[in-house]
């Protein structure tokens, strides 16, 4: 039951079947971080059961939305930030347009979710949002006890440093995933180049 709750369907399956190695190449993928802009200082007064009960309940509200969005796997939480990949295992949408798409689509919910957190909890949160859409990069199985499912590759550090660089309540998307989801009606400004860490200025776009 735990490994059903860590593990995405395809890797669990492989592990049933009793493979210990699992690695695969990934051409494409579509990166998302989530990150609570200042959570640190919003919480220097609260409880550890107020801490950890806001992140559950905001978390716990994108863990119920991305399971409506088929190509989007959750990847792992890292302090306040929630990490996201589209496009990892192979369908008949594979495509990056369409990993691209659900990204895009999954990120506009979940400022639309931290709206009705707020609401709810009496707080002012806010959040920002990195996506990258590149490849290849590799995804698998780490660990020999508690294993967990990862991902390696440069599309993530894009992704991450973009998300440094939005302004709260914005997504900050590459120019590779902007070109992939720009038929489809958003809103997107672009804003130029962006300098990121260990990659040179690049130019971006914002939700």
């Amino acid at each position: 039951d735990l490994l059903e709750q860590i593990m995405p369907p395809k890797v669990l399956m492989m592990l049933k079947e009793g493979k210990s190695e699992i690695s695969f190449s990934v051409p494409s993928a579509t990166v998302i971080f989530v990150d609570i802009v200042n959570f640190s200082g919003f919480s220097v007064n609260l409880s550890p059961q107020q801490i950890m009960g806001t992140l559950s309940t905001l978390f716990g509200a994108f863990d119920v939305w991305i399971q409506k969005y088929p190509l989007i796997t959750k990847i792992k939480l890292i302090g306040d930030i929630y990490m996201a990949a589209c496009g990892l295992f192979d369908t008949d949408e594979m495509e990056p347009k369409n990993h691209a798409k659900q990204g895009i689509d999954f990120c506009l919910r979940v400022l639309n979710i931290l709206d009705d957190t707020n609401i709810k909890l009496n707080t002012y949160l806010q959040i920002r949002i990195g996506v990258n859409t590149d490849g290849p990069l590799i995804a698998g199985v780490l660990g020999t006890e508690n294993r967990v499912f990862d991902i390696i590759g440069d599309t993530i550090n894009v992704a991450s440093r973009l998300e440094h660089k939005a302004e709260p309540g914005h997504i900050l998307m590459s120019e590779k995933t902007f070109v992939l989801v720009n038929e489809f009606g958003y809103n997107i400004t672009p804003i130029g180049e962006v300098f990121l860490k260990g990659k040179g200025d690049m130019k971006a776009y914002s939700i």
